[in-house]
């Protein structure tokens, strides 16, 4: 019974979310109603509480307050401090100084399908500092579009580029990679190090090669447009001023918290015998008293650099209203679905079934990359089902990094293919091209990364 009552939620939720909901409300509501339904027909294993209130309708509530406690001095301060660190350099414009720096020897390359792979490469690179997909997108409009059309590069071919720029959740700022971390029991450089780069290059590889030749073919397919050419000859007259008014070594900032997280950590420095693991909002911090020096270097103005501030706590609490929240409703739904024995009922079927984590994995994936394309969000359905994760991947007998990677992989890939994600529709209408032209320019590749995800999480990640 309490399967069929989490089908009906879980499709009034689906429902309600393609209608345009707000994904918080939605996920909070029905995490709540599976948890009252668990108490008051005693369904499923129940709540998890370690101590009662003693009344089971508050009970309910305390499963509530716990989850928010939890995630508001943990996960949710890490992801707030990394929001507004990331505001932070967009204020000074380090975004750009570290498009100037590593993007430079772009202008080199002649051939215009390479230069498009290079650039997709370089996007890598600086996605590692700027973990919104919306904000890298923006950001490469501004400084690789002009670069890749003045070589030659079509419209279409370059927006295809950076609209799958983020096609891979990389870096300390993203809430998918710090969630999958604390969801595994393990520190962020752990999953990165041990885990996404299992799978990443592999991934890269597929992506740049398939770019490559699928963009020729859909260039020869389509012939040449006299669009491109206008905005060719436009691109060549301007001059890249903002770029150069960053000083060029602004470009080090958005990678110090990079640079502190990988190398003072257990995984790297234990290695030595040394005992320093940094927090994710320590390094933030300290990243962000390094970045006001060097603003207070540059234009000795103390009132100045102090006012700067500001936007790093206002990039904060951006974070904590709409990711955190988005966590906290994602973890009271998940719990909803143990409270009321749907995950236990799932695990039940699939082991009468003589199934293993493999087919458990690729279910669960084609489900969220489902949902993230629908939604055109990766957090969202990833925040609803990571917290079923480590029960089912206990019963099943592997780790719950080993089940949660091509799981957050997948939710990438869904969000890059939807026409409908923030960074797709950004671009598309800065460069005047529809969104679906995007995705149809996207979609061999990202399925051929799917397919490779899959291939690699059985031979590679589950042990």
């Amino acid at each position: 019974m309490g399967l069929t009552i989490s089908l009906v939620v879980i499709g009034w939720v689906a429902w309600m979310i393609a209608r345009k909901g707000y994904a918080t409300a939605v996920l909070l509501i029905a995490g709540v109603f599976l948890l009252g339904t668990s108490v008051m027909l005693d369904l499923g294993p129940g709540l998890t509480l370690k101590k009662s209130t003693g009344s089971g309708f508050f009970d309910i509530f305390q499963v509530v307050q716990n989850i928010m406690s939890s995630n508001l001095g943990g996960l949710g301060l890490a992801i707030m401090a990394m929001g507004g660190f990331s505001r932070y350099m967009d204020t000074l414009n380090a975004g750009q100084a570290l498009y100037a720096v590593v993007g430079g020897p772009l202008k080199y390359i002649k051939s215009p399908y390479l230069l498009a792979c290079m650039g997709f490469v370089v996007s890598q690179i600086i996605g590692m500092a700027i973990p919104s997909a919306s904000g890298l997108a923006l950001m490469l409009m501004v400084t690789l579009y002009p670069v890749m059309i003045r070589a030659g590069v079509s419209r279409l071919t370059a927006v295809a580029i950076i609209g799958s720029s983020r096609f891979f959740d990389l870096g300390p700022g993203s809430a998918n990679c710090l969630l999958a971390a604390k969801i595994s029991g393990i520190e962020w450089a752990e999953y990165f190090l041990s885990w996404q780069m299992m799978i990443y290059f592999p991934l890269l590889a597929t992506m740049l090669v398939s770019h490559y030749f699928v963009q020729r073919f859909w260039e020869r397919r389509e012939g040449p447009d006299p669009e491109d050419l206008i905005l060719q000859a436009r691109f060549r007259q301007e001059q890249e001023g903002q770029v150069a008014q960053v000083p060029k070594i602004y470009a080090l900032l958005p990678i110090v918290p990079l640079v502190i997280l990988l190398l003072f950590n257990p995984v790297v420095l234990g290695q030595f015998g040394i005992d320093i693991k940094v927090g994710v909002p320590s390094a933030i911090v300290l990243s962000t008293l390094v970045a006001m020096l060097f603003e207070f270097i540059r234009n000795r103005n103390t009132l100045e650099v102090l006012n700067g501030m500001k936007s790093f706590f206002e990039g904060l609490g951006k974070q904590l209203t709409i990711v955190v929240a988005l966590i906290i409703a994602g973890q009271v739904f998940g719990e909803g679905l143990i409270a009321i024995g749907a995950v236990e009922s799932l695990i039940t079927g699939v082991e009468g079934a003589g199934l293993g984590a493999g087919f458990m994995i690729i279910l669960m994936s084609l489900i969220i990359g489902a949902v993230a394309f629908l939604m055109g969000s990766g957090n969202a359905p990833f925040f609803s089902f990571a917290s079923l994760i480590p029960a089912i991947a206990a019963k099943m007998g592997v780790p719950s990094a080993a089940m949660l990677l091509p799981l957050q992989t997948m939710t990438g890939f869904g969000r890059t293919l939807s026409p409908v994600t923030g960074a797709i529709v950004a671009v598309a209408g800065i460069a005047g091209v529809s969104p679906f032209q995007i995705v149809k320019r996207n979609a061999i590749q990202l399925i051929l990364c799917m397919l490779v995800n899959f291939i690699l999480t059985f031979t590679v990640v589950l042990p």
